[in-house]
């Protein structure tokens, strides 16, 4: 998918975004779902909003575990090129999430990204994994952050940022102190966020963690399902109408209605 020429576009409501979604296995999702950026984009769709998804990737992760039976087989890469659920037609799937993702790599490769796909909106939701595994703790994830948007604008110094804080899962035995490291992360991600935006470079927080509940959302603790998919589609949604100028009345049509 080419991009218009520069001059075509602008950040702000009325132009035609390109869009980046940069994250982890929440984003990307598994072999059979709809994902969240499906729900997003159809959203987007139904209301009239035009937006343009860019990325290296367009499919979803295909794992070897047994899935429901409507997840369908696809032979292939392993790790992008998973479909999506049956009967869905998903133009806009291009994307830059990938299963098992951390901000301490994202950080390092993100502005060649945005000038190899010409991205002038990233959608972020990083961190869950550094946290999870040990790679970073909050201070460091927090530096990471801050580098992660500075790299960034190194490419497109008029990217403008929705920037997800982490979500918290279910307890893991193996990880008693994840959920204080995530809730510490949260609250100093916010304050980082608004120190960071500037009026030529927007930088807003998305709330995921604010509405997404581990235990009625997930699967599995943490991945969502149908209804996690849409809150998380909603939360971006509502930022990207309210601080960008994108939508109309706020994109309040029901996207679980979407699906």
């Amino acid at each position: 998918m080419s991009a218009p020429p520069a001059g075509e576009r602008r950040a702000g409501g009325g132009a035609t975004p390109n869009i980046m979604i940069v994250g982890d296995s929440i984003s990307q999702g598994r072999e059979g779902d709809y994902t969240w950026r499906y729900r997003f984009w159809r959203n987007l769709t139904a209301l009239g909003v035009p937006a343009r998804f860019v990325g290296p990737w367009a499919g979803t992760w295909v794992s070897s575990a047994v899935q429901p039976g409507d997840h369908p087989a696809h032979p292939g890469d392993p790790v992008h090129a998973g479909r999506y659920r049956r009967g869905i037609a998903f133009s806009e799937s291009r994307h830059y999430a990938s299963w098992g993702r951390r901000l301490r790599e994202a950080k390092d490769n993100i502005g060649d990204a945005v000038a190899a796909h010409d991205a002038d909106h990233l959608m972020v939701a990083l961190g869950f994994n550094d946290l999870a595994w040990g790679v970073s703790g909050p201070a460091g994830l927090l530096a990471d952050a801050e580098t992660f948007v500075l790299r960034a604008r190194e490419a497109n110094p008029e990217v403008q940022i929705l920037f997800a804080n982490v979500v918290h899962r279910t307890p893991l035995r193996d990880h008693p102190n994840l959920a204080r490291d995530i809730t510490s992360y949260n609250r100093e991600l916010s304050s980082l966020v608004a120190a960071m935006s500037t009026p030529r470079s927007r930088a807003v927080l998305v709330d995921l963690d604010g509405v997404y509940d581990p235990y009625g959302d997930a699967y599995d603790g943490v991945h969502p399902n149908s209804g996690g998919e849409i809150k998380i589609a909603l939360a971006f949604e509502r930022v990207f109408s309210s601080a960008f100028d994108y939508g109309r009345a706020g994109l309040v049509a029901p996207v679980s209605a979407l699906a």
